[in-house]
């Protein structure tokens, strides 16, 4: 089999790979800059009396079903990055930073899922009572993620050129004997 070649990348891609998280970076400050002056704005309902009144009421049970998820995500993303963690720390050195980045990256995207279900309960949110700042605070939690996956998928490159896929210690730290320390 022949092994794939990878493309240098052009001045162009490093720009855009640059460019792109400053600018996601700004609009960022930029929206919680525009929020901090915002009072709370009175919304119009768009459903007729009783109805409104179960349909806010059904939706507010959701909206707390999908925060406890949220909660419940990152709780448990951040107590088994612990576990693992501390499971891990006496290792031999090569096995540490193996598993280290595993953990790190593992707890990233449990923290992405969580920021997924937020974002869910504030697009609900947005249908019971749409404010200029729901819809702020709903863009930012979007911008969030898009930065954390951006992010998250840049060290994944970086892991798997230092590495090779799947496998996150560097052929030079490998340790050959049980009596070597680095």
């Amino acid at each position: 089999m022949e092994e794939k070649k990878e493309k240098p990348k052009s001045a162009i891609q490093h720009g855009i790979d640059f460019i792109l998280p400053v600018i996601l970076i700004a609009g960022l400050v930029a929206l919680l800059a525009i929020m901090m002056g915002q009072p709370a704005e009175e919304h119009t309902s768009l459903i007729p009396g009783e109805q409104e009144y179960f349909f806010i009421m059904i939706m507010g049970y959701v909206i707390i079903a999908m925060e406890l998820v949220t909660a419940f995500v990152i709780v448990s993303a951040i107590t088994r990055a612990t576990v693992s963690y501390t499971r891990h720390l006496f290792d031999p050195i090569n096995r540490q930073i193996n598993y280290t980045e595993r953990i790190r990256l593992r707890l990233g995207h449990m923290l992405n899922l969580g920021l997924e279900f937020a974002i869910g309960s504030d697009i609900l949110r947005l249908t019971i009572a749409p404010s200029t700042r729901d819809i702020i605070i709903l863009f930012t939690k979007v911008l969030l993620r898009i930065l954390l996956n951006y992010f998250l998928d840049r060290e994944i490159q970086v892991s798997e050129e230092l590495c090779g896929p799947g496998n996150y210690v560097p052929p030079l730290m490998e340790i050959t004997g049980p009596d070597e320390n680095v």
